[in-house]
């Protein structure tokens, strides 16, 4: 049930650009689009690769240093899907947080989001502390013992130093994936289209999504839409019930959303 235990870090603090790039395909095999992924998953700049349905097929999402970096990434990806491509879309993160999973136990369980994005400023770090980063990316729960072995550091060393990061907020937390089909359960992400936008009502809404039991992304982008909220649900009757609540509340503002089912993930590191 627990594929992989993932770290959290405050991409902002590194300097780190992240953006996803969103695909409708044409023409393609399951063969080709198989070998395509698995092309993309040996990419170290490749942080989520997931097949999904609805207006989109495919969404990767990577990190760069620049914007610079961006349009090169992007343009080597989709030299990947050249002729395969029907449509597509770039968004760039401004904004993000992940929360645990209060659905699992009950709506008033302690809800807790943790940064991946924000206005924080880079800081510098060294190159073990990046290597330590690393490491931790591949599996959060790596004993520090083995940690220390693969980096020739000493225990000690190793304590002191991801102590420091989590002090320094850098590591923002650690988190679980999970394979949703032996749960039962259903993972959506919208695309919500702002309109008429006063900053009073996008920060009601903002706090709408953060607080929702099964929201567990909020992310604010720079993009052909604003916002992407993702949501775990038991069923599409409670999912449909969470997007009629939130086009209720915030019909003023939303002009539209538009829904992805994500259907497997084929790759998810947060760094």
């Amino acid at each position: 049930i627990i594929t992989y235990y993932q770290l959290i870090t405050n991409l902002s603090k590194l300097g780190i650009i992240q953006f996803k790039i969103c695909l409708l395909l044409q023409h393609i095999s399951s063969k080709n689009l198989n070998s395509i992924i698995e092309k993309l998953k040996e990419n170290n700049a490749v942080k989520w690769i997931v097949s999904c349905r609805g207006n989109w097929d495919l969404i990767i999402s990577l990190e760069a240093d620049s914007i610079k970096e961006v349009d090169s990434l992007k343009n080597k990806i989709l030299t990947l899907f050249l002729g395969f491509i029907y449509k597509k879309a770039v968004s760039i993160l401004i904004d993000a947080e992940v929360f645990n999973r209060v659905y699992f136990l009950d709506k008033k369980s302690f809800r807790e989001g943790k940064t991946i994005l924000d206005t924080s400023q880079k800081i510098k770090i060294d190159e073990i502390d990046l290597r330590i980063l690393k490491k931790l990316s591949e599996n959060a729960r790596k004993p520090i013992v083995e940690l220390a072995s693969e980096l020739k550091l000493s225990i000690r060393t190793i304590s002191y130093r991801i102590k420091q990061l989590i002090k320094n907020k850098l590591i923002s937390g650690f988190k679980i994936a999970i394979d949703y089909q032996k749960l039962g359960i259903l993972f959506f992400k919208c695309f919500i289209y702002l309109d008429n936008l006063k900053e009073e009502r996008e920060k009601q809404l903002i706090d709408y999504l953060k607080n929702h039991p099964n929201a567990i992304h909020y992310v604010k982008v720079l993009g052909n839409w604003d916002l992407e909220p993702e949501f775990e649900v038991y069923s599409e009757e409670e999912f449909n019930s969470i997007i009629k609540e939130i086009n209720d509340k915030f019909s003023d503002i939303i002009k539209s959303i538009e829904i992805i089912t994500i259907l497997k993930e084929h790759k998810f590191v947060y760094f």
